[in-house]
């Protein structure tokens, strides 16, 4: 019923639901990289570097930098 309802499993809506928490915390500089992962639900760095990198083709930290110009 989730997918017939949402369009998407369960699984993809809470990674959608977590990197759109991630990008909006991405926007500020005073937090850490390991402190977004935290924040957004993800259980370590690098499985947020991972998934992030997979949903928009680029890490976290060249996203940040990358928006701060």
């Amino acid at each position: 019923m989730f997918r017939v309802s949402f369009g998407m499993p369960p699984h993809a809506w809470i990674l959608r639901a977590r990197l759109q928490r991630a990008l909006r915390l991405l926007g500020d500089p005073r937090l850490a990289l390991h402190d977004v992962a935290a924040s957004a639900g993800f259980a370590s760095a690098s499985h947020f570097n991972n998934r992030f990198r997979s949903a928009f083709g680029i890490t976290p930290g060249a996203w940040r930098a990358a928006r701060a110009r």
